[in-house]
């Protein structure tokens, strides 16, 4: 049977300093919030990937994805 879960994808920006540093900047939506019927969270983390655009996805350890089910 299929839960209803709602997601959003957010984007953390950071600055590199000379010294290689990474220091938080700013988060950025990049998925708003959005409703799905699926059978498991696996199932929306997955689909959920495959919309984040190419420029996000390039620095995937800053992508989050949030997940709430009801």
């Amino acid at each position: 049977m299929k839960k209803l879960f709602q997601y959003v994808a957010i984007f953390h920006k950071y600055e590199k300093s000379e010294s290689g540093a990474k220091t938080y900047k700013d988060s950025k939506i990049i998925i708003e919030p959005k409703l799905m019927l699926a059978e498991s969270e696996k199932e929306v983390v997955f689909k959920a990937t495959r919309e984040i655009d190419d420029e996000y996805a390039k620095e995937p350890d800053n992508v989050e994805i949030i997940i709430r089910n009801f």
